[in-house]
């Protein structure tokens, strides 16, 4: 059992290192209603866009699968999002929270004994942002940073990318269960998995 909360809390650390590495982020998260912008590339910002370009509502426990480089984990989080904004709970194998993460459009809080005070939640927002909201929004707000945002509607999927010039920095693969979210310019990968209901 010992062994067990070890190895949750050793891919919870690698998890976090991988964040905070990728996200140019240095500064303490805070809860107050100031939002940190994400720099999608190392000269390109954008601010997270309003809860209301929601597109739809989840709520359902999903699980994240990560890679970065040689490093891979895998967490369950309860995963709460519709146009009031997005609340998502980490927990270990019993179920137990191991801390949150919530946005309403206006304020970011991050809640978490665990992760390093440092990380910028709003990185993690940016990519289910891109994942779950509107996409002539997400087009919008790239434009407007210089970058492209375009989405590809197939048989079975949806691809959506975010570029900068002819290089692609970040595609989402959508289905009916599963995210696959690929940054190439940070160098990570992660899958959400929506759980059985």
């Amino acid at each position: 059992m010992i062994l067990k909360k070890h190895f949750v809390k050793a891919f919870l650390s690698s998890f976090l290192l991988i964040l905070v590495f990728t996200s140019c982020a240095s500064n303490k998260i805070s809860t107050e209603k100031e939002i940190n912008p994400v720099y999608v590339t190392n000269s390109n910002k954008v601010y997270l866009l309003p809860a209301e370009e929601m597109d739809g509502s989840e709520d359902c426990l999903q699980l994240l699968n990560g890679v970065f480089g040689e490093t891979s984990f895998t967490l369950m989080i309860y995963f709460q999002a519709d146009q009031k904004g997005i609340f998502m709970s980490l927990l270990n194998d019993f179920g137990t929270d191991m801390g949150t993460l919530s946005y309403d459009g206006e304020e970011v809080v991050f809640d978490s004994a665990v992760f390093p005070q440092n990380l910028k939640a709003e990185y993690i927002l940016l990519d289910i942002q891109n994942a779950y909201y509107k996409s002539e929004a997400l087009q919008k707000l790239y434009e407007s940073s210089g970058l492209a945002f375009d989405e590809e509607n197939l048989p079975e999927n949806k691809i959506r990318r975010i570029k900068s010039g002819k290089k692609i920095v970040e595609e989402i693969t959508i289905n009916d269960n599963s995210i696959k979210i690929e940054n190439y310019l940070r160098g990570y990968e992660y899958n959400l998995t929506r759980g059985e209901e």
